[in-house]
């Protein structure tokens, strides 16, 4: 009961009401479309214990309609916030440090300099369903650096042990467009949910395999069956025509069983946005050069102060998360290995150059 009326005095709250609370029960001053919407009175008693309910006020259960009522009203806030973390140590010496933990495979970096800086990052929390023979429900939270899309999942485990006040504050660095970034967590949350169904999935495959062993062996016995028929009575003829239609059936019968089977155990899963939580939080931004050939660029480096550790660069056409980079030698794109050459024929080939396949074997690559 306590939880019940500690998250009721919330919601209402949040709903510009005005509460005074109770071991028992709850007395309210609420704003009159509110009231109208959970109707109820402008000023009302609400009760949580069924013992003490004397008749007037309302009674709230974690089954009333008042709940349901209320849940309705407030389905659309909460969707969407911003907090900031209080200034943390930032540590010193992160040039030196960003120079020993990058490293260029065919080039040079060199750490220029490090500034303070406050950056966003955001929370995106999806709700999974995934429907086979069985149903599981979940949620998931991608978490990326919005300048640069660097994952960083630990970052909410972290808020209980800093101090956060609401609201936003200066960034010194432009977020990249909400677009990208939401597209980028898609991708993460999808990882992290099939990383979280990875048990049930193999559970479902031992389940599906069982079976078509079972069919297979089955029907296995019936055909066989019929084929010793043919041999024992040495059928020719008009009757062994029967009898191999009779296999023949058993055969697409089996097959059709197997495919009966495969959609059963097949796994749908269907994902939705719940909610935003925007982060903005100190860091050390480590500007960089990098060198290939005769080519060179800026880039930078973050050391988020709240996991206390170097974030990833990124891949600039798949997005996977680096720590060692190779180098586009036409536009000095950072690249992981397998978006930097070409399977087929070995050569040197930025894939975000060259989207689609090889300018040289015509191999064609996967859509990142």
């Amino acid at each position: 009961m306590p939880q019940l009326i500690d998250t009721v005095a919330d919601l209402l709250e949040l709903s510009g009401a005005a509460v005074e609370k109770q071991p028992d029960r709850l007395e309210v001053l609420l704003p009159a479309a509110t009231a109208a919407s959970l109707q109820v009175g402008e000023h009302a008693v609400l009760h949580f214990d069924l013992a003490t309910h004397e008749g007037h006020g309302e009674l709230v259960t974690y089954q009333s309609e008042f709940v349901d009522r209320l849940f309705a009203l407030l389905q659309d806030q909460g969707r969407f916030a911003e907090i900031k973390v209080a200034d943390q140590y930032r540590k010193q010496g992160t040039v030196a440090l960003a120079e020993s933990r990058f490293t260029v495979l065919n080039g040079l970096l060199k750490a220029l300099t490090a500034s303070e800086q406050r950056l966003a990052y955001l929370c995106c929390y999806f709700k999974y369903t995934a429907i086979s023979d069985e149903k599981r429900e979940g949620m998931v939270c991608a978490v990326l650096n919005q300048h640069t899309l660097a994952p960083a999942h630990r970052l909410v485990s972290q808020l209980s042990m800093v101090d956060c006040e609401e609201g936003r504050s200066y960034t010194g660095l432009e977020p990249l467009p909400f677009n990208a970034v939401y597209r980028a967590a898609c991708r993460q949350a999808q990882m992290l949910i099939h990383e979280e169904l990875a048990d049930f999935h193999r559970s479902l495959q031992r389940r599906l395999q069982r079976d078509i062993t079972r069919l297979e062996e089955y029907y296995h016995s019936l055909s066989t069956e019929i084929e010793r028929k043919i041999v024992r009575r040495q059928l020719t003829g008009t009757e062994r025509e029967h009898e191999e239609a009779r296999q023949h059936a058993v055969a697409l019968e089996r097959d059709r069983k197997i495919a009966d089977q495969r959609e059963k155990y097949a796994l749908k899963i269907e994902v939705e946005p719940v909610s935003f939580l925007r982060l903005n939080v100190p860091a050390q931004v480590v500007a960089a050069e990098l060198r290939c050939r005769k080519l060179s660029r800026e880039t930078f480096f973050v050391w988020n102060a709240l996991l206390k550790e170097f974030e990833p660069a990124i891949c600039e056409n798949c997005r996977a998360a680096l720590y060692a980079v190779q180098l586009c030698e036409e536009k000095l794109h950072l690249l992981c290995r397998a978006c930097s050459n070409c399977a087929a024929c070995g050569r040197s080939i930025c894939h975000r150059c060259h989207p689609g396949k090889c300018p040289k074997c015509g191999e064609r690559w996967a859509q990142p």
